[in-house]
């Protein structure tokens, strides 16, 4: 994977950033095969960015970090980039900024045994996630945290490794629970297991993907990032309002065709995509209370440093998402 991402990113070394007056291509990265990035490939595929007037040339990166090195490098312009790739860049005096949210919430079902049927039953119980420090290990904390259980003492995590083997893992009883996101949550409660919260009703947030780019580019291509969220947003109401077609899409980019798997994976992105991408603050503030308990640099700032929403709201305020979504 690391041999991968260097041929990646020396790839897009070739790459030019965005639009200019010599009508180069506008890069965008995106970081998961996953339903949520369908806004993404929608955009594409049906016409939404060349409606806008834009030659969007897509990237898939799949790790964040590397991803946030091509932006820093100027070759991605925008990209899915979560918020704790955002703050930890900026804390180190990188310019990203999350000028938008693809989902605001820490995207993962907690999926159980079928012999446990609530979270406190999970006490003294092994937990799988795909490794400590990961998106789903601090989503699984911060649920317990919320229900009286401490991550530390009351229950024994354990790194397991991708979504494939946490699901795996909970077939087999080796775990009693694990934070599962589709396709993976599907196939794991066809097994028999079930589901005992949806993250995105429980009030944990983290801007696990954003729409990010860099205070520079939002200076100096406003316009262009504008054009970019109108199409986003086109993309994301076609999602929603024509499931068929996205299904085709989904089938294409991630190759998945089980008919069970794509219902999974649909009910996944609608579950957890913004409609209307604003930035909720506390995707942000968690991320930057955690960083501010090992780095005290972290405790001169304030959420608002790490996204802009001024494009979103403009959009908000001209009535875009309203003729969108009716509301």
């Amino acid at each position: 994977m690391l041999r991968l991402s260097c041929l990646l990113l020396s790839a897009l070394l070739w790459l030019p950033l965005g639009n200019d007056a010599r009508g180069e291509p506008l890069v965008v990265g995106y970081s998961a095969v996953s339903s949520v990035f369908l806004p993404f490939w929608i955009g594409k595929e049906v016409g939404f960015y060349k409606k806008e007037g834009l030659d969007a040339q897509l990237v898939y990166i799949a790790s964040s970090t590397t991803m946030a090195q091509a932006m820093f490098a100027r070759q991605v312009a925008i990209s899915s980039v979560n918020s704790g790739s955002v703050v930890t860049s900026t804390l180190q005096g990188g310019d990203l900024v999350l000028m938008g949210a693809v989902m605001n919430a820490a995207s993962f079902y907690i999926m159980t045994r079928p012999e446990i049927s609530n979270v406190q039953e999970l006490r003294g119980k092994r937990i799988g996630v795909t490794r400590l420090g990961s998106s789903s290990d601090f989503a699984i904390r911060e649920y317990l945290q919320k229900n009286k259980l401490n991550p530390s003492r009351d229950v024994n995590i354990v790194q397991i490794g991708g979504m494939p083997e946490l699901a795996a893992a909970l077939n087999n009883g080796s775990i009693s629970a694990a934070p599962l996101s589709a396709p993976s949550s599907h196939v794991a409660e066809q097994r028999g297991n079930r589901i005992i919260a949806n993250l995105a009703n429980e009030g944990i947030y983290f801007v696990i993907a954003g729409l990010t780019t860099t205070r520079r580019y939002l200076r100096d291509q406003r316009g262009e990032a504008k054009a970019f969220l109108r199409a986003f947003g086109r993309a994301t109401h076609f999602m929603f309002q024509q499931k068929d077609e996205s299904k085709k899409l989904l089938t294409k980019y991630a190759k998945i065709d089980d008919p069970a798997m794509l219902e999974g994976s649909m009910k996944y992105a609608y579950d957890f995509t913004e409609k209307i991408p604003l930035v909720k603050r506390e995707g942000v503030q968690v991320v930057l209370d955690q960083e501010a308990a090992k780095n005290p640099q972290a405790k001169e700032f304030t959420a608002e440093r790490f996204y802009d929403n001024s494009l979103v709201q403009e959009l908000i305020n001209d009535g875009f998402y309203k003729s969108l979504w009716g509301k």
